[in-house]
């Protein structure tokens, strides 16, 4: 695998430097301090690991909410003979996008076989897989429908979008007489996979971490939250539709919150760089102590990465998952120039 895109090229000279340093340091540390270290860096590339699934579901909820609004929006503009066309659209779409969730999933939750580059793609890949939905149902304007998605995510914030969704909404309050119209109108609720996070994380967090998340779940799911007036006049496909709705906007939330706490979690387990010893330039994403993410999840400073990467020819491997492999490597670098 190559160097990091934009990534600087060092010299031989330093990264000889560099390897008799990390040499160096590394052989000072006893079994303990490292059994220790390894504690800390474990524990951080578990909340790595869970804050990349957890941005994983929020995406898709957050392309969830978009494509349901999309697929209303194009029904109040179309002919009634053209709605189960739009569902079709619509399926497929949301399809895709579970698809692309469930991949990231998988790649998360796979062990120190998973590729060490930096995941410096992830953001790109998000915005691909909301272009690859947004064409599938039809949307001219990929921004448009990612604000769409977005919209009310931060509680306070501008509302424009989400009354447009309300207003999407309301032609659901009168039962179509078109059998067809129905059909398609009504296949596009939907609930998203909060559940499954929170299943698979829970027993790992802080109990208090933990008893908050389960907490906004039993909200989500109470009977206030799921349940139809019994008393609506309106069509109930517009009562499943507005709760669905407003429960996608509140597992939106509850995982961007969720997010960011795993985030500072593992900022704070892990807080030096395991190869150099030197503490993580956090405050900075492009000077030499930054952290830098590997596919597995673990963490070195960019320039630990840059310069182990260098000395490989390109073709590094995780200096954390292959951790005698690696030092085994070092070793072989300094011999050769003694």
């Amino acid at each position: 695998m190559a160097l990091s895109e934009g990534s600087a090229t060092r010299s031989a000279e330093a990264c000889l430097d560099w390897a008799r340093r990390v040499d160096q340091v590394q052989s000072k540390r006893n079994p303990e301090e490292w059994e220790a270290a390894k504690q800390r860096i474990e524990s951080a590339r578990e909340r790595e690991r869970q804050s990349r699934k957890c941005k994983s579901v929020k995406n898709h909820v957050i392309r969830s909410r978009a494509l349901a609004a999309e697929g209303l929006r194009q029904m109040s503009i179309t002919p009634a003979s053209e709605h189960l066309a739009v569902q079709t659209r619509w399926m497929s779409a949301q399809e895709s996008s579970s698809r692309f969730a469930s991949a990231r999933w998988d790649n998360f939750t796979r062990g120190p076989e998973a590729d060490a580059a930096p995941q410096l793609l992830a953001e790109e890949e998000e915005d691909e897989a909301m272009a690859e939905v947004a064409d599938l149902i039809g949307a001219g304007d990929v921004a448009a429908l990612n604000a769409l998605g977005n919209d009310g995510l931060e509680e306070g914030g501008p509302q424009s979008a989400g009354r447009s969704i309300d207003q999407l909404l309301a032609q659901l309050r009168k039962e179509p007489a078109n059998e067809e119209e129905c059909a398609a109108k009504f296949m596009l609720y939907m609930r998203g996979t909060l559940l499954k996070f929170n299943d698979e994380t829970s027993p790992s967090l802080p109990a208090a971490v933990s008893g908050d998340l389960n907490n906004q779940i039993q909200r989500i799911d109470s009977t206030e939250a799921m349940g139809i007036p019994d008393d609506a006049r309106e069509w109930f496909v517009y009562h499943m539709m507005k709760k669905a709705e407003r429960n996608n906007l509140s597992m939106a939330r509850i995982l961007e919150s969720f997010e960011k706490k795993l985030a500072f979690l593992a900022k704070s387990d892990q807080q030096e760089c395991p190869v150099c010893l030197e503490a993580f330039q956090t405050d900075c994403l492009t000077g030499d102590r930054a952290p830098e993410t590997l596919g597995c999840c673990h963490k070195v400073c960019k320039e630990c990465w840059e310069s182990w990467s260098q000395v490989m020819g390109g073709r590094p491997f995780c200096p954390l998952c292959r951790h005698d492999e690696f030092l085994g490597a070092i070793a072989a670098r300094l011999s050769e120039v003694a």
